[in-house]
């Protein structure tokens, strides 16, 4: 892989080095809410390092296939980081059950982080894109053909954006979990990664082509 994309996934790759050397700086109680939620900053970065691994070396479809759980971990992270209960978090814990619809949860981080939509948005957008991916649906096996040949049609527009979105969802949960944990300086760092790699695109066009 050369060219644009190739530099857009070594800036992605750059902006979470940088982000895990922030959040390591810092100490963190190990109160059953903190603790579940650096279980979700963990698999969500180890999403996102693996997706951008994966395309790097041609393994698109898979990598593909990793976004609906490395945004699905940034959600559930991002929700049990503040409006969950704590009766929830035991909940969730104990029985591995969340009871919200994942709408649900898009709406209500939106409200306790006062996003103005933001997750909701991704969600009404690119939700049914993240599951055909994921689960081998019609966009996963249309992109396993070019003409008549079984090669990977995967784009770069594709590839951009489904780099971008998760690395995104990525900073955003390290960002917000760090301003709750009273270091809003290093949130603001976080913030920051986010200018390096790239905007997220409006909508996903080129996920649903």
């Amino acid at each position: 892989m050369v060219g644009k994309i190739k530099d857009h996934l070594i800036r992605c790759e750059k902006a979470m080095q940088t982000a895990k050397g922030i959040l390591g700086r810092h100490a963190y109680p190990d109160d059953y809410r903190t603790v579940t939620v650096i279980g979700f900053i963990s698999i969500t970065i180890e999403h996102q390092e693996s997706l951008l691994l994966l395309t790097d070396i041609g393994m698109t479809g898979s990598a593909f296939a990793l976004c609906r759980p490395a945004v699905e971990g940034a959600y559930r992270g991002l929700w049990i980081n503040l409006p969950a209960t704590d009766e929830q978090i035991t909940k969730f814990n104990q029985k591995d059950d969340i009871d919200l619809t994942f709408a649900e949860i898009a709406e209500a981080i939106d409200n306790a982080y006062a996003t103005q939509g933001l997750f909701i948005g991704l969600k009404k957008r690119a939700w049914s894109v993240f599951n055909s991916f994921a689960h081998c649906g019609a966009l996963q096996i249309g992109r396993r053909f070019t003409k008549h040949e079984v090669l990977n049609d995967y784009s770069d527009g594709e590839i951009y954006e489904m780099t971008t979105i998760i690395t995104t969802c990525a900073l955003l949960l390290l960002s917000l979990f760090l301003k709750r944990q009273s270091q809003a300086d290093s949130g603001k760092e976080v913030d920051a990664l986010l200018s390096t790699f790239g905007p997220v695109a409006d909508g996903t066009k080129q996920l649903t082509k």
